[in-house]
């Protein structure tokens, strides 16, 4: 878990740097920079239920999932 955690960060700020210095267009590096984000709220909600923090578990995960919509609804945005 604790290696997913760190490969999951790695892509975010990776991908979070390529839109920054215009090497890829930000329609493409924003989306892929917030999917990778969210799996990480949720690997993390999935340690705070293991932990028996039900808190941490719902913040977690509520905001994983706002942020998959937003990835989804900025992503029909950008087809359309």
């Amino acid at each position: 878990m604790k290696i997913a955690k760190i490969i999951l960060s790695i892509i975010t700020m990776f991908f979070a740097t390529l839109g920054l210095v215009k090497i890829l267009s930000l329609d493409i590096a924003i989306p892929l920079m917030l999917v990778s984000l969210a799996t990480l709220l949720l690997l993390r909600s999935v340690e705070y239920k293991n932990n028996r923090d039900k808190g941490g578990f719902i913040i977690t995960c509520l905001t994983a999932v706002f942020v998959y919509v937003v990835v989804i609804r900025l992503t029909f945005n950008l087809l359309i």
